[in-house]
């Protein structure tokens, strides 16, 4: 397994002495000294390789070292050439943990070059190992956390090789993260600015975050930047305190903690998670109060008992190629649409095409789609000795951006012709139209309606 961090020149993780930072990098004209230094960061054992990332055009000769316990152990290092290189990479092997790991960037000789970011990227072998009982994580997880073990909760939803806890340390510093392979993230962590997380996309199997969420502020973007992180079939785990039973009033602020910015129920919860996330793309699998132990005699004016919150996890899926039914994906019958005053109108299931007409027979039905990929299927009854020559397209606010040369004859009395189309403009009206392109009255030809349809 892999975890792989990202680090800009922005913020304050990665540092430099001789550089200048502008436009999103780190400027080097220099011919000695440090031109990066950081993000000193604590990082399990395993496999290690770092890349500083630099623009285009760059000269100059650097030394690239990995080193920690504040620079003073250097674990690699070597000269390299940085002329029209896009990156600089070392690797080493990590024994046990370190805590502050530095990557280092020297100028050895005139040098100019911009630095972009640093990745670091770490393979280590993972067995999930399923914790004691006695664990010393944080205090609202540990009244649990026997129970979650003997239930297998850990093993359904935080055995991956690559999980995060956040807020991990709460208020004195002294627990672990939730299970042994997890990384613990809190206020100080390098790169983390309390809302987007130093990781790359997609490369987590769990986050894990227990009475952490209620204290955050900007819940959309936590919650956006915590899904962008997570695998397809990871888990983000969310534990807060229950409105009703650690709270226990009903307008903010907090009796007991002034530092929650909300309270929560379950229904409260679930909002937010969609309103921040995009439809279908989670799932919605473990959903529980716990209220173990609770003491239910004690008034809300005096502190209570054992556990007091509501457990969510939910799980990233494969987004589906379809959107949700808006309403105007579906099947539309003649009735829906326009049609030229020389075509006949039958019946609301049928309009009778008059083919000696070169022209716009049939326009509808001025519809507003969601964003997406679809397919519009024509249907049309009848036949002709001579072959129809038509042209089916879908117009948006009367412009056509799609379209399929239709060719009808003798060989068979129902025809359908599909017109697949992108639309990227959820306001505009959209239309299908039917015209004919040659003058034949030989022919019977019916227009049975548009099926529109998701298209993957």
């Amino acid at each position: 397994m892999a975890m792989k961090w990202q680090f800009d020149c922005n913020g304050t993780a990665l540092g430099t002495r001789i550089g200048q930072r502008h436009d999103n990098a780190i400027q080097i004209r220099a011919r000695r000294g440090c031109a990066l230094h950081g993000p000193y960061l604590p990082v399990p054992a395993g496999n290690l390789r770092a890349r500083v990332l630099l623009a285009a055009g760059g000269q100059g000769t650097v030394t690239m070292e990995i080193a920690h316990d504040g620079g003073a152990e250097r674990l690699t290092g070597k000269r390299i050439r940085v002329s029209g290189q896009r990156f600089i990479e070392q690797e080493v092997e990590l024994s046990a943990q370190v805590e502050d790991l530095e990557v280092r960037v020297f100028c050895r000789g005139k040098s100019e070059f911009s630095i972009t970011g640093l990745e670091i990227e770490l393979e280590r072998e993972h067995r999930w190992v399923r914790p004691e009982p006695s664990r010393p994580v944080g205090v609202e997880s540990g009244k649990s956390y026997a129970t979650k073990l003997r239930e297998g909760f850990f093993d359904r939803y935080l055995s991956g090789p690559a999980v995060m806890e956040v807020g991990y340390q709460g208020y004195d510093h002294k627990t672990v993260p939730i299970v042994p392979q997890a990384v613990g993230v809190d206020v100080g962590y390098p790169g983390y600015d309390g809302r987007s997380f130093p990781f790359a996309d997609g490369t987590l199997d769990a986050i894990y975050s227990s009475h952490c969420y209620e204290h955050i502020p900007d819940y959309r973007a936590v919650l956006r930047d915590w899904f962008r992180l997570l695998k397809i079939g990871g888990f983000l785990v969310i534990v807060v305190p229950h409105q009703y039973l650690f709270e226990r009033k009903r307008q903010m602020p907090s009796r007991w903690n002034p530092d929650h910015q909300r309270f929560y129920t379950p229904r409260s919860l679930l909002g937010e998670l969609e309103a921040a996330l995009d439809e279908n793309s989670y799932r919605i699998r473990h959903l529980v109060e716990n209220d173990a132990g609770f003491d239910y005699t004690m008034p809300p004016r005096k502190a209570t008992s054992g556990c007091y919150e509501i457990e969510l996890v939910i799980e990233k899926i494969t987004p589906p190629n379809w959107l949700l039914d808006d309403g105007t994906v579906r099947p539309y019958s003649p009735a829906d649409f326009e049609v030229a005053p020389t075509q006949a109108r039958v019946s609301p299931y049928e309009v009778r095409l008059d083919l000696t007409v070169v022209d716009c027979l049939v326009w509808g039905p001025y519809n507003r789609l969601a964003p997406g990929n679809y397919e519009a299927e024509f249907f049309f009854d009848g036949t002709s000795d001579i072959p129809v020559e038509m042209m089916l397209d879908v117009a948006r606010e009367s412009v056509a951006f799609a379209s399929v040369h239709a060719r009808f004859d003798s060989d068979t009395d129902r025809h359908s012709v599909v017109v697949p189309f992108t639309n990227e403009k959820a306001e505009a009206f959209f239309e299908f139209r039917v015209w004919n392109r040659s003058a034949n009255a030989e022919a019977r030809l019916s227009f049975r309606g548009v099926e529109l349809r998701y298209a993957s």
